[in-house]
């Protein structure tokens, strides 16, 4: 049996060898890696932020990597990544709980591969980042997706990725991962389909300015739209929602990655619902998956003035609108556009992302060449 394999499984027994002694270890494993090194390992400790793997595996194919290996938490593995049609390229799963993760990294394991990336470094420990700098020969990137979150211990990794870099002179690369499979880019439907994806809180999303808006359609017997709203914690949609809403809002709750997926890439348009007076943090130190998930699956935007300057968004590419009044405005244009508008703003956001990914790799292969 590979001893790599033999050591994996030791640990899912929580039978951890080789603890008393450090140095051996070290150069134990500095041995095996010259024999049997693979090339990439993307962890994640954590349950979330599992829509940015895909896309650095894209990244990193493009560079010419091949050989992928992703150690991921139970609960992660469960929501189905990679479990959709589209998605093309052959992987590995290792999956532990987050103490074994934990031991993984402290064992050395790290040392197997060539390059390390850390898919969220904004709440790993002190401990875990003196393990990833201490002795090693692997290149270690992290991703840090909140700024606020930066604290002195992220000083151990090599080199930090965020995915929004914004007005920043910190030492971060801006690599924006996006990919969610090759897929046929869906028609403007007959009846327009909105979608709305993530957390369900008012710190996250504004849905009064949702529910008003729809409220104000129906009032005005305009119809022919749904909205479908994706997420866990969807306490405060349900207390605003009139149940006469309910014909035209449909709400899934939590769901796998693979069906979330399916729903955005049969949708018209996004709604981020970002709020410039309650969630400034998007304007600063953190991003949405909402913009991920729009360059991905080439859905436009309906999106505030604010965000759409800072993330670059035109009326080429989305809808913008001004404040609440504003909003209802720009669901009944997006109701009404035409077919050849509509692919128009298609084309425009088609661009965009090719943008975005054009400087992503570049950033990449900066970092893997120093």
């Amino acid at each position: 049996m590979n001893l790599n394999y033999l050591i994996i499984l030791c640990l899912n027994l929580n039978i951890y060898l080789f603890l008393s002694n450090n140095k051996c270890i070290n150069n134990f494993l500095f041995y095996l890696k010259e024999i049997n090194q693979k090339e990439i390992l993307i962890i994640e400790i954590n349950h979330c932020h599992g829509e940015c793997i895909p896309g650095f595996i894209k990244y990193f194919n493009s560079l010419g990597y091949e050989n992928f290996e992703i150690l991921l938490t139970y609960k992660l593995y469960k929501q189905k990544l990679f479990d959709f049609t589209y998605f093309k390229y052959n992987i590995k799963y290792l999956i532990f709980s987050k103490k074994q993760i934990n031991k993984f990294i402290s064992l050395g394991m790290c040392n197997f591969y060539k390059i390390c990336l850390f898919n969220t470094i904004d709440n790993i420990s002190l401990k875990i980042n003196k393990l990833i700098n201490s002795n090693n020969k692997f290149k270690n990137i992290g991703v840090l997706h909140n700024k606020a979150n930066l604290k002195k211990k992220h000083k151990f990794f090599d080199n930090i990725i965020v995915l929004k870099k914004f007005n920043s002179n910190l030492p971060f690369y801006e690599v924006n991962p996006h990919y969610f499979g090759d897929y046929d880019l869906n028609k403007k439907s007959k009846i327009i389909n909105f979608i709305t994806a993530g957390n369900l809180s008012d710190k996250r999303k504004n849905f009064k300015l949702l529910i008003n808006s729809v409220d104000k359609l129906i009032y005005n017997n305009i119809l022919n739209f749904h909205v479908k709203i994706i997420g866990s914690g969807g306490r405060i949609f349900k207390k605003l929602a009139k149940k006469k809403l309910m014909k035209y809002i449909s709400f899934t709750g939590r769901i796998s990655y693979s069906l979330m997926y399916k729903y955005i890439s049969n949708s018209d348009f996004f709604l981020p619902l970002l709020d410039s007076k309650k969630h400034k943090n998007y304007i600063s130190s953190k991003t949405s998956g909402s913009f991920q998930l729009s360059y991905g699956f080439n859905i436009p935007m309906i999106i505030e003035k604010t965000f759409a300057k800072v993330y670059n968004f035109s009326n080429n590419n989305s809808i913008i609108y001004n404040n609440y009044e504003d909003f209802y405005d720009k669901l009944k244009f997006a109701i009404n556009i035409n077919e050849e508008d509509y692919n128009m703003m298609k084309e425009g956001l088609k661009l965009k992302t090719k943008n975005i990914e054009l400087n992503s790799l570049e950033n990449l292969k900066y970092i893997l060449s120093k």
